[in-house]
This record gives structure tokens, sequence and C-alpha cells, in this order.
């Protein structure tokens, strides 16, 4: 009887930490602009609210991934433990992370990381798509 009481307990347990995971991740998805930092390429991802094999779908235009070649193999989006956004690819391995802002600045500023290709990418939400996530807008012409 205790057994299958911590049993339930512990996968009640589990089942709430995956669907706080989740509203995390639906508050993320959206449309994002990735750009290069000092640099004049831009363009729109997708990050989608839909489950994949690696975390979730993650959509992103042709144009875009050649104008970022790290994009190339890029198959999913995923937010680990720390709350960084982690584009991987069709392996789950990891390609690019945009490391987690601090709480004061998740609605002031972007992501910005070192990419593979050894420049800065930014990335600043466009439009959420998520129920508590007011929407944004990037300035006209950018």
């Amino acid at each position: 009887m205790r057994l299958a009481a911590l049993m339930a307990a512990t996968l009640l347990a589990a089942g709430a930490a995956h669907a706080s995971v989740d509203a995390v991740a639906l508050r993320t998805s959206g449309d994002w602009r990735l750009s290069e930092v000092g640099g004049k390429l831009a363009c729109t991802l997708t990050l989608t609210s839909q489950a994949s094999f690696a975390g979730f779908e993650l959509k992103a235009p042709l144009a875009c991934r050649r104008a970022f070649p790290p994009l190339m193999s890029v198959a999913s989006w995923s937010l680990d433990d720390r709350g960084d956004i982690v584009l991987a690819d069709a392996k789950a391995q990891p390609i690019v992370t945009f490391p987690a802002q601090a709480k004061e600045a998740q609605a002031k500023g972007p992501y910005e990381t070192k990419a593979p290709d050894g420049h800065t990418w930014r990335l600043e939400l466009v439009k959420g798509t998520g129920p508590d996530e007011p929407i944004k807008t990037a300035p006209p012409g950018g």
C-alpha cells in the first residue's frame, strides 16, 4: 500500500514538473527575430509549441538557414533546466544555446550568444503565442 502511494506521489510530482516546463515553453513559443550583432543579417524563426523528438518544432525559412549556416542542421528547440533556449540538431545535440536572462532583463532585452560560426547572435521576441505573453513587435524597418 505504501509503495503504491509513493509511486502515485512520484508520478504526480513528475507530471507537475512536466506541466511547468510545458507552460514555460508555451510562453516562449512564437516568432523570434534572429540577427547578427553588428551585421546586416536578420530573419524570423518560429519556436512552436508542437512537441518533437527533442523538445519542440522550430520553423526557419531556407533563406534564414542560408544566412545563418549553423541553422542548416537545427531541427528543434527546447528550454534546459536553467531556462536557456537551446537549438538542437536531429540527434538532439545542441547547436547553439541562448543563455537565460535575469528576470529583470527578460522584458527589456534580447538573448545574445556566441554562435558556432564565431559571430554574436541576438534573439528577440517579435510576437509571442503564449496565453500570458504580451505581444511585442520589432521596430519599423527592423
